[in-house]
């Protein structure tokens, strides 16, 4: 679960070879003595939109709503206040002060602005189709399509390969020239906790040879991850093209996503 008022490390995106990255995007903060505020999140998000998505909407980040305990005798769902539906029809991203679960999340609505709003579109879709009209309360159940989009925004990643990655059920090491990036927040914050042994669903992309420039390499897969979450054959329920394993010691392994 998310935490607020959490103590601030200037390194947290140097610690871990996996969050290294991200780091050219933050090279303004890695000095700062405290944390940001969620002003300064919009600012931040904001330069990245102009530079690399100039066509996309702004997005500014606000105070999450405490949640209340709603009973039978609530009005109707307003869909504006839930998470989703503020992203999709304010503009706005819920957030928690000195959390490190939403500040890496808006570390990834400015490495991939295209796709995360391509992710909420849908997910904010995906919402008005599963409440009912009138409906006071949420169901108990989400739809295969939300858990798939949930998990993607909260534990997926994008590996690069220089070859077809083979189908195979038993763990695998990565091959040779391969590129592994982080998109979930939450898988962010437990690689930035040392919590590795924990696995994510990936999308494949080839990409032939290594691409050093960080700014170059994230709008590829901002572009096609847009394309592939606006795809509604895609991410229709959990999984994506493959699994790949963080092991304890924090290498990486794929196999496929249906074992």
């Amino acid at each position: 679960m998310p935490q607020s008022g959490q103590s601030w490390n200037p390194r947290f995106l140097v610690e871990s070879p996996l969050l290294v990255p991200f780091s050219a995007l933050l090279t303004a903060w890695s000095k700062r003595s405290d944390w940001p505020s969620l002003e300064e999140y919009t600012e931040f998000v904001e330069v990245q939109r102009l530079a690399r998505a100039p066509e996309c909407e702004a997005v500014c980040f606000r105070r999450a709503e405490p949640k209340r305990t709603r009973t039978k005798r609530d009005s109707e769902l307003e869909l504006g206040r839930l998470y989703d539906g503020r992203i999709a029809l304010k503009h706005e991203v819920p957030c928690l002060d000195q959390s490190y679960h939403d500040l890496f999340n808006a570390l990834v609505w400015a490495a991939f602005p295209r796709a995360k709003r391509a992710l909420h579109a849908r997910q904010f879709k995906a919402l008005q189709s599963w409440v009912a009209p009138g409906d006071s309360r949420l169901p108990n159940r989400r739809t295969r399509e939300q858990d798939a989009l949930t998990v993607f925004d909260e534990g997926g990643s994008v590996l690069l390969s220089p070859s077809v990655v083979p189908a195979r059920h038993e763990p695998t090491p990565l091959a040779a020239g391969s590129c592994f990036i982080l998109f979930g927040h939450a898988l962010m914050e437990h690689v930035a906790y040392g919590k590795h042994n924990v696995r994510s669903a990936a999308v494949v992309l080839e990409q032939p040879a290594p691409e050093p420039n960080p700014f170059v390499l994230f709008d590829r897969i901002d572009r096609e991850l847009a394309t592939r979450l606006a795809d509604p054959d895609e991410f229709v329920s959990p999984g994506a093209d493959q699994v790949v394993e963080i092991d304890p010691e924090g290498a990486l392994w794929t196999r496929a996503s249906n074992s």
